[in-house]
């Protein structure tokens, strides 16, 4: 049963707690290959309460965003521990507290699908480690032999004579014992949980209220502040006449912060209502002279200098696509409560990057890290958003309205505040020059790519990941892969077979806040998917057998494909006026492919009937959560392809809510089919739902139409 030996690079630390139960915590040895007594360890802040009543708490060290990721923590950690589910609950921990103590240089941070990826195997070795623990402290309490003793089910078991002891009983003797530094971890024939729907440990707070988001945090004493920020990215205030702000009830301060001013009041809607009577002029700034129709000229005078490729023109092509910039749009606006004394600093809020906020405390108020406690509520949304690695404004705000007023602020950002000062998905621009030969296949593949770069607006990041973008380019597909997954998987190959290729990258400084956006460079896929449709097209065959022929050598990806197109029907006679398109992508060791079918309305609007998506990511926990990630991908992925995009006039951002930067609703949705393919691998991620698509519904736009969509969104374009 327990046949799986773990590395020695983690052990357990296992302490009492107040004389009620045991705390077990994970930590791991930051260099690998060496024994456990020289090796330097560090705290993970991932641990495990069990208390008398037979009550399980895990500390997690990853954010709640929606994706399910506690109750895949749970399911991991109740297989290993053979826990009772119904005795199971999930938190984020503190960054920093006396109990759950977080070393900040490992870094904590919830994105790129990590939650499952970086912490399973941590996960089953607490997990396995405090079972151990249990059954050792059993056997001692019943005076039985240890190996004639498991555990099951919340308690430790003697075989032979029946007598069982629950854990609540054996964990304050248990914690006084010495937790091995290699626990066997069970075989998966018998997991209990991993691989099986489970109901999600979240649901029933968000759907009674008592869930605590960042909006719901309440201290005793607390003020709120609504801020208002210079359109223009690093403005500053020029003046400000705060008489009218003043002059409301329930306002009580009118303080200027960096690039912008903030109204402290009784409450957020108070507060909220000062800055609409604002006055405030502001001055300075990045983006005065930026326009959305500069864009394509920025875009064309950099790839202009690659050059482009001259092909024989009679048996070749020569393509270009478009991407906008995006928002992240989550509906719950950037937050954070700070409560700053002369001795300490807690914060509470919705935060993806801890480690990252912890630093900017420190920078904020000299504070060492034991004096600093970060709180990670439940999250409304992240995508991206929130690992704000190169800025935390909305902490910064928080902290500093705190230190200065004495007591603790909630600082609450507007919609408009949100989508206007958003770090935007950067927009680019990719061109092919594509030759085939006799068979219709590329014999000759040239690709120059141009792109606003987060990665170039923070010298720490690149200097952390030893990665330089702009030497960031191949002779062999590098244009098909994701620069950022390549940073850390440069095992990574490419999964189409094509000779000849030729890629070239140039970044864009455009003086615009960018940063890191759901399936992060998914743009990618749009620009090669699209190539490759029109490259079968051209070639006079089918899309599907196409991209079979191109993948002969990479036959999980072809498995992928190929039950995309048996679930869609691929090759069935359709409606008159519908179309179907296919796509297929490769995101962080996750192949997705996906069919879709759509038609045009009577007004020749986009209708998307259905999306049938097959996913290999390798291991997983709940097929539920997985399928429902999925989903969440392909309805965004509509809504890049419909509607969403920013776009500046004079240097200002033109959108700032819903009615304008319209993301796809109820009645955009379609059916959605999502299979899952079964591998050993991994785990790695199911945000690869998002990147196929755009590819797939523009694909299958031109099959319904003869009309090629190259640049996202459609918008106002014609789709006859």
């Amino acid at each position: 049963m327990l046949d799986q030996q773990i590395s020695r690079r983690s052990f357990l630390k296992v302490t009492t707690v107040a004389g009620t139960g045991m705390l077990v915590g994970c930590s791991f040895q930051t260099l690998p290959n060496v024994s456990s007594s020289s090796a330097e360890s560090r705290d993970l802040g991932l641990f495990i309460q069990i208390s008398k009543d037979n009550k399980i708490k895990i500390i997690s060290p990853t954010s709640e965003m929606g994706q399910g990721t506690h109750t895949a923590h749970a399911m991991i950690i109740a297989d290993e521990l053979e826990a009772n589910w119904e005795d199971i609950s999930v938190v984020t921990t503190s960054l920093i507290d006396s109990e759950y103590k977080t070393n900040s240089s490992i870094g904590v941070a919830t994105g790129g699908n990590n939650g499952i990826k970086l912490w399973w195997q941590r996960l089953a070795e607490i997990g396995a480690g405090t079972r151990e623990l249990l059954v050792e402290a059993g056997a001692r309490e019943m005076r039985v032999e240890l190996e004639k003793c498991e555990a099951k089910n919340g308690y430790v078991l003697h075989r032979s004579s029946g007598q069982k002891v629950s854990y609540g009983q054996l964990a304050e003797s248990a914690s006084k014992l010495k937790p091995s530094s290699s626990p066997i971890l069970k075989s998966k024939s018998h997991w209990q949980y991993i691989g099986k729907a489970m109901p999600r440990l979240d649901i029933p707070s968000k759907v009674n209220g008592s869930a605590t988001y960042g909006a719901d945090v309440r201290l005793p004493g607390m003020v709120y502040a609504a801020v208002k920020l210079s359109p223009f990215f690093g403005g500053e205030i020029k003046t400000y006449d705060a008489t009218a702000a003043l002059a409301l009830k329930g306002v009580e301060a009118v303080i200027p912060i960096p690039h912008g001013i903030s109204v402290v009041a009784e409450s957020t809607w108070h507060a909220q209502k000062g800055i609409d009577v604002l006055e405030v002029e502001f001055q300075g700034g990045r983006t005065h002279d930026f326009d959305s129709p500069k864009l394509d000229q920025h875009f064309n005078k950099s790839l202009n200098k690659l050059g482009k490729a001259e092909l024989p023109g009679q048996n070749s092509i020569d393509l270009e696509y478009d991407i906008q910039f995006l928002s992240h749009a989550a509906l719950e606006p950037m937050n954070c409560t700070a409560d700053v004394t002369k001795t300490s600093c807690e914060i509470w809020g919705p935060f993806q990057a801890q480690s990252k906020a912890l630093e900017t405390i420190k920078k904020l108020t000299e504070f060492g890290q034991d004096q600093i406690k970060i709180h990670t509520t439940y999250v409304g949304g992240g995508f991206g958003g929130r690992f704000r690695l190169w800025a935390d404004d909305f902490i910064e705000q928080a902290v500093t309205l705190s230190k200065n007023l004495g007591k603790p602020v909630q600082v609450m950002w507007s919609r408009e505040e949100d989508i206007k000062h958003d770090y935007y998905h950067p927009a680019s621009k990719s061109r092919f020059q594509i030759s085939f030969d006799d068979n219709g296949m590329p014999s000759r593949w040239e690709n120059q790519h141009a792109t606003g770069s987060q990665w170039v607006q923070n010298s720490s990041v690149l200097k952390w990941l030893d990665f330089n973008p702009l030497a960031y380019s191949s002779t062999a597909h590098a244009g098909f892969l994701n620069a950022v997954s390549s940073v850390f998987d440069p095992k990574r190959e490419p999964h189409y077979d094509i000779e000849g290729v030729n890629f070239q990258q140039t970044v864009v400084g455009l003086d615009i806040p960018l940063g890191w956006w759901r399936s992060f460079m998914f743009q990618n896929t749009f620009f090669l998917e699209s190539a490759i449709d029109e490259s079968a097209y051209f070639a006079s065959q089918d899309p599907f057998e196409y991209r079979m022929k191109l993948l002969r050598n990479k036959p999980r990806f072809q498995k992928v494909l190929a039950c995309a197109a048996e679930k869609a029907n691929w090759g069935s006679p359709l409606p008159e006026g519908h179309g179907r398109g296919i796509s297929i992508c490769n995101f962080a060791g996750s192949i997705c492919a996906e069919v879709a079918e759509v038609s045009l309305d009577k007004r020749d609007k986009l209708i998307v009937h259905r999306v049938d998506c097959a996913v290999d990511v390798g291991k997983y926990v709940n097929p539920d959560t997985l399928k429902a990630q999925v989903e969440g991908c392909v309805v965004w992925g509509i809504s890049i392809v419909k509607a969403e995009e920013i776009t500046f006039e004079n240097g200002r951002v033109q959108q700032s809510n819903y009615d304008d930067y319209k993301i796809a609703k109820m009645k955009d949705t379609p059916l959605i089919n999502v299979e899952i393919i079964k591998s050993e691998g991994g785990p790695y991620g199911g945000d690869a739902g998002l990147p196929p698509t755009p590819p797939a519904i523009t694909n299958a736009i031109y099959a319904a139409t003869g009309k090629r969509i190259r640049k996202l969104p459609i918008g106002k374009q014609t789709l006859v």
